[in-house]
């Protein structure tokens, strides 16, 4: 409501259009005890910058609230509730609430809905916009505000600028909100929908789920309490401990017994009375049936902790893993950064701001031990150890049989439950724990019996030697890269290092780190073969594979993703591709180990009986079929998506269900026996090494992946999409009419997508031009003033150097083909109403602003060398890519602009095409599409056509068999 027009700025889309034309965003975000705004822009100009800060700051000093506004934004808030509806997420988080204390704020339903903002209030004789005004003046003081400007202006022409737009919002003076509900207990209470304690609710998920969830509220009683949390952090060793994945850990153990896949422990809910810790358990259908032994585990672990002193190893472990994302924390985001700072001034004083979140204290607060920018590589007194391991003892006691909130989710429930949650309708039933179930809980098995143990040190933690920066001159940014000039200025590109020719082994590029100064580097290898993804089977090994892999390598390569390296084993396409990264200390062991594994102790990544491959097959299956229960305009997306990429580089969800299904345990071993055995090497190592070492490097993962480069054998081909179907005069496009596979979700879709086939950069940047200039009015038009849905966007993508820019709508008020319609309406008036009316100064600062996203320097290695392999991988070698097109926008004109988009909408042969998603029940359904329309091989590809969803796979055929015939022409433009 507050971006919807203010005194100085009453049009309601005002703050939204300046921001587009400037590079900009705005959004906000609701937790349980705060309320975030936030928006980013083009700073460089500081008049400009300085009248976003003036027409943000205006929402909170004068915001209108007018009667209209209030209307539609609770039909977005309606839309955005129905979105959620089948969400997983908000389904347990709601019925989480319901098990807390109803006297305690956090068992609120969470985002309300029509029914509570307006049935509710009306029947109370509320009025809706009075109430609105009445909370904004109650919370809405500057003494209760925090804000973060993150910017390249000084700290003084900051402040200047922060004083001009903020100064005038109230002060009231109102108490901290927290106070309203101090000293009543959030949970435990009789007064709760559900029992806190004591029982253990079985829930029916949306998707395929099967989790144990044990979470354990820990009360603050105190100041001291809240700072323990806030600065000790004590919570970080016991999840360090409960969710370790290496040897002798709980995970171990329950994946020996075959009843797990997985275990997560955090804190789930940090709020201003109390945490919440939590630990989820991803289940096997074996420990599903044996979930009770599972939580005995649990305890048995925790058992461990309060009886056994934690090795001081374990607390030194978890200070040093702590303080190297400290030290070496990458560069995100100005906004991202913002809305970080904004939240710590909540919680920490003035000094902690910054370091306050990041970094644990070990002499308390006030000390100042966190603040400083000295290295921490352990405790450095036996009292400050002695401190830290009473606070985990005391945190411990929280984690009692008596303390926990005990959720169990599974399908296998759906016939058994007999209550209904009130605001998402989740199934489940609630059953109170047997005494002797609580009685095993409480004298658990011994750990020496379960054979867990304290996690062994981790070998992984660099050194401070090995932290060295090998290019001395290598910094951070410079404010030199600010500059025009500097960013129209390529970076040096990787070079070849290593060159086998085409009929030899390698093609090794490498780029020493030259701007970033961080001791990290990154290896990305991709082994070229036609094998691996050939076949929709293949895909459906290659899903299999990768999964045994990460299961099988996990114990050991835990320890190294906690010290902050990654690795990645990825059927592509085109190959393996195999990529580690990270600290460089110990980066070369590490590939070297993983390496070998993969391609020499075969079989022991894989399943060894039966009854494991069909564990393996059970998740797989599982993550498939999830697909069913994602928002329909994922769905949209998908369908779309599919017709643009050839068979052999996606295959459809249900053919990898079905080839999935049929899978054997000796057609995996022969899969995986067979997938390093030839094929042709791709590399980039780039970041903290220098030549001698990368060829280094290079040799060693070469002799561990010992593939031979067979010259007979042809090289996979490069992606070409397919090019869309062309349309003439009043054809319609062709259209995709899918049913929504969840028939519960009541949400319609009409996604609509033009393709350009031109890969000039100009033509690239035309397309994302105009996104840039008729996004905004997109969305205000459909979302904003009439409503039709929450989910209301334009984009553009690339495919193999071709572009689309799609425009989609999620509904659940309006059918798939009246959305479709007003999409179109839009697009019609595109031209006269938008383009037409901009002058070329106008034109000019769109394009200033998309030159200024597109030169923006990298925030880390990590995107500059995804940006690099990306170069490699699809061949164009086009490192200068970015400035080239940062070139071409500068000679765009508006004439460019409107015959562009006449190409691209108008003109006969124009690419189109429409896919809607069709509920089958809600106020956006509508008669539900045959799965297939009758479409046959052969069909004229030109007329407008209309394809069910089994119609799909011949119609990719018929168009690869297009896309063999234009290769010569609009394709190969370049």
């Amino acid at each position: 409501m507050l971006f919807l027009g203010t005194k100085k700025y009453p049009q309601e889309n005002s703050f939204e259009s300046f921001l587009s034309n400037n590079g900009g965003s705005s959004n906000a975000f609701t937790d349980s005890e705060d309320t975030v705004y936030y928006f980013d822009m083009e700073a460089e100009t500081s008049s400009k910058f300085a009248e976003g800060l003036k027409r943000f700051g205006s929402f909170f000093s004068d915001p209108l609230f007018t009667e209209a506004a209030t209307g539609r934004e609770l039909n977005a808030i309606e839309s955005e509730n129905k979105k959620n509806l089948q969400s997983d997420t908000f389904r347990l988080y709601q019925l989480a609430k319901s098990r807390a204390n109803s006297d305690h704020p956090f068992s609120k339903f969470f985002t309300g809905n029509r029914a509570t903002l307006l049935d509710g209030t009306v029947a109370q004789g509320i009025n809706l916009r009075e109430e609105l005004i009445r909370f904004y003046n109650s919370y809405y003081s500057a003494n209760q505000m925090t804000l973060a400007i993150v910017a390249p202006q000084s700290i003084d022409e900051l402040k200047a600028m922060a004083n001009d737009a903020f100064a005038t919002i109230p002060n009231n003076n109102v108490e901290k909100p927290e106070l309203a509900w101090a000293g009543i207990q959030p949970f435990g209470s009789d007064n709760s929908i559900v029992p806190s304690f004591g029982h253990v609710v079985e829930v029916v998920p949306v998707q395929d789920l099967r989790e144990v969830i044990i979470s354990w509220p820990v009360r603050f009683n105190s100041e001291e309490d809240v700072e323990d949390a806030r600065f000790y952090k004590t919570s970080l060793y016991v999840a360090h401990l409960l969710g370790h994945e290496g040897p002798r850990s709980l995970l171990s153990y329950l994946k020996r017994k075959g009843w797990a896949t997985s275990v997560a422990s955090s804190v789930d809910e940090d709020l201003s009375d109390f945490q919440n810790f939590e630990m989820i358990v991803g289940l096997t259908s074996q420990g599903l049936a044996s979930v009770n032994q599972v939580i005995e585990a649990i305890y048995s672990y925790i058992g461990m902790i309060k009886d056994r002193q934690v090795p001081s190893y374990v607390v030194n472990e978890v200070l040093q893993l702590e303080e190297l994302q400290w030290r070496f924390l990458t560069k995100g985001s100005p906004r991202n950064y913002a809305q970080r700072l904004a939240s710590a001034m909540q919680k920490y004083p003035p000094e902690y701001y910054v370091s306050g979140p990041g970094r644990i204290a070990l002499d308390g607060y006030g000390s100042g031990t966190i603040v400083g920018q000295a290295p921490r590589v352990g405790f450095t007194s036996k009292e400050q150890l002695d401190r830290t391991m009473s606070k985990i003892a005391t945190f411990t006691e929280n984690l009692s049989v008596d303390n926990a909130i005990v959720t169990v989710l599974s399908k296998s429930f759906e016939s058994a439950t007999d209550k209904k949650e009130k605001w998402y309708g989740t199934d489940y039933r609630v059953r109170p724990i047997p005494s002797s179930v609580i009685d095993q809980w409480k004298d658990p098995t011994s750990p020496r019996k379960l054979q867990i143990d304290f996690p062994p040190p981790n070998q992984f933690i660099p050194s401070e030697t090995g932290l060295h920066v090998r290019n001395a001159a290598a910094k951070t940014l410079k404010a030199s890269e600010r500059t025009f000039e500097s960013r129209m200025t390529p970076l040096v590109p990787p070079r070849v290092i290593r060159d086998d020719g085409v009929d030899g082994r390698w093609t090794v590029y490498f780029k020493e780190d030259d701007r970033f100064g961080l001791p990290k580097a990154y290896v990305v290898m991709h082994v070229l073969t036609r094998e691996a993804f050939s076949s929709s089977k293949n895909a459906a090994l290659a899903n299999l594979y990768e999964l045994c892999v990460s299961d099988r390598l996990g114990e050991y390569a835990y320890d190294a993703g906690l010290a902050g390296l990654i690795y990645e084993v990825k059927v592509m396409p085109r190959g393996v591709r195999l990529t580690f990264g990270g600290y460089n200390d110990k980066l070369k062991d590490f590939a070297d180990y993983v390496s070998k594994k993969l391609s020499k102790d075969v079989r022991k990544l894989l399943p060894r009986t039966d009854q494991e491959f069909d564990r393996y097959k059970d998740q797989v299956m599982r993550a498939l079929s999830a697909f069913d229960v994602k928002q329909p305009y994922f769905h949209a997306s998908y369908y779309s998506q599919l017709l643009l990429n050839p068979r052999q580089f996606q295959y459809a969800n249900k053919e990898l269900r079905d080839e999935t299904r049929a899978i054997l345990l000796p057609d995996l071993i022969d899969y995986a026996e067979n997938i390093w055995k030839s094929g042709r090497g791709e590399a980039l190592i780039q970041g903290n090494f220098n030549e001698q070492e990368a060829n280094g490097l290079i040799k060693v993962l070469g002799d561990a992946l010992p593939f031979k480069r067979v010259p007979s054998d042809p090289l996979p081909p490069h992606l070409e999409a397919l090019p869309l179907p062309e349309s003439e005069g009043d054809v319609v496009p062709t259209r995709v009419l899918v049913a929504e596979p969840n028939p519960a979700n009541e949400n319609s879709v009409s996604y609509i997508m033009l393709q350009s086939l031109d890969k000039s950069p100009k033509a690239h940047v035309l397309i994302e031009l105009l996104n840039a200039i008729i996004s905004e009015p997109f969305y205000n038009d459909l979302r904003t003033q009439q409503q039709l849905g929450y989910i209301v966007s334009s984009g553009v993508r690339g495919i193999a150097g071709t572009r689309t820019i799609s425009f989609i709508v999620q509904s659940s008020v309006a059918a798939s083909a009246k959305l479709s319609v007003s999409i179109f309406k839009f697009l019609d008036s595109v031209e006269t109403d938008i383009i037409k009316k901009l002058s070329d100064a106008d034109i000019a600062v769109y394009a200033k602003s998309l030159i200024d996203q597109k030169t923006e320097p990298d925030k880390d290695l990590a995107t500059e060398v995804t940006r690099n392999w990306s170069e490699i991988s699809s061949g164009r070698l086009e490192f200068d890519r970015v400035q080239n097109e940062a070139k071409a926008l500068l000679d765009v004109s508006k004439e460019d602009l409107i015959e562009y988009w006449r190409t691209l909408y108008v003109k006969d042969g124009r690419r189109m095409l429409i896919t809607e998603m069709i509920p089958r029940q809600g106020d956006a359904a509508s008669p539900l599409p045959a799965s297939t329309s009758g479409y046959e091989s052969g069909d004229n590809l030109v007329s407008g056509l209309v394809l069910g969803v089994d119609d799909i796979p011949q119609f990719r055929r018929d168009t690869e068999k297009l896309l063999m015939s234009t290769t010569s022409t609009a394709i190969k433009t370049e």
